[in-house]
């Protein structure tokens, strides 16, 4: 269940944002903290693309330890109730606490963290509440499970709506924007609008290539 955490900072005030920090051990969390410590951050928010316990087994430590909260879509909020009997039924070994969640609603919108501007993609697809979190500034967008390295990720809500979803949010973002999931390999928008059959079906008409 090897799983892609991010840590994303402002240089300015060292403001730091974790994305799916899966964490399923001991050493992994304090690979975590000792990152955060080394280069003198001050996380402000845990994002959660999807509350599955392989993207969220290290949140409730990290929100103790650093005294804040986990945003998630308010779609999932059933899924991220059932994080004990998912350990438990995915054999996670490591004792932690839940994580305090902060559910957002439906829909695009912005949040703020300090100098760290994100604004919310609801692209769904493996989950109901699955979103994508794009950081203007970071030239990034994290997307998850829904979609990885040429292909899309495994889809539970359905495959045409997953296509409607890229198409609005994902295929308007600068050629140049990170693509980071949940697992596999990093790539470009740009990388994937040429290669990934997924996004070429779903490319709006007119689009030259």
């Amino acid at each position: 269940m090897a799983e892609n955490s991010y840590l994303v900072w402002d240089g300015s005030d060292g403001s730091a944002v974790l994305v799916d920090p899966g964490c399923a051990s001991d050493p992994e969390l304090a690979a975590m903290e000792e990152e955060i410590a080394r280069a003198g951050l001050h996380p402000r928010a845990i994002l959660v693309t999807h509350p599955h316990v392989d993207h969220i087994a290290g949140a409730g430590e990290l929100c103790r330890r650093y005294g804040i909260e986990c945003h998630a879509s308010v779609l999932d909020t059933a899924l991220a109730s059932r994080d004990r009997e998912l350990r438990k039924l995915y054999q996670f070994k490591m004792e932690s606490p839940s994580a305090p969640f902060r559910f957002f609603g439906e829909g695009t919108q912005t949040l703020q963290f300090g100098p760290i501007t994100v604004q919310v993609l609801p692209v769904g697809g493996h989950t109901a509440g699955s979103v994508a979190y794009y950081l203007p500034d970071a030239g990034a967008v994290f997307v998850g499970d829904t979609v990885k390295k040429g292909s899309l990720g495994f889809l539970e809500t359905g495959y045409a709506q997953t296509l409607e979803r890229i198409r609005d949010y994902l295929l308007p973002l600068p050629d140049e924007t990170l693509l980071l999931p949940g697992h596999g390999e990093a790539s470009t928008i740009g990388e994937e609008k040429r290669s990934n059959r997924f996004f070429i079906r779903c490319a709006p008409p007119g689009r030259s290539e």
